[in-house]
């Protein structure tokens, strides 16, 4: 994982960013493009936001909603479905 600061974000003019009600949002693409991850899963918001001249609608997200996504523990999702699974055998214990 690539150790970056919200400080080198903003400052990258790869990234497109857009302020909305005092907090940043980011591009998920360009994020994803930047980080060479994978944040499909991160909550993200669809923001007006001009790029190349053009007003698009974009998947956004906060850098603290990235953040949270990329240090969650990396069987997280796989260990809440096993024990999702395990209750259904039970019966629902």
């Amino acid at each position: 994982m690539k150790k970056i600061t919200e400080a080198i974000v903003r400052k990258d003019a790869s990234i497109h960013k857009v302020q909305f009600d005092r907090d940043w949002f980011y591009s998920l693409e360009d994020m994803e493009y930047f980080l060479k991850e994978d944040l499909s899963g991160v909550e993200a918001v669809s923001l007006p936001m001009e790029i190349f001249g053009e007003t698009m609608s974009v998947k956004c997200a906060t850098w603290e909603d990235i953040e949270r996504y990329r240090h969650r523990e990396p069987l997280q999702d796989f260990k809440s479905s096993v024990f999702r699974n395990k209750k259904n055998l039970e019966g629902g214990k």
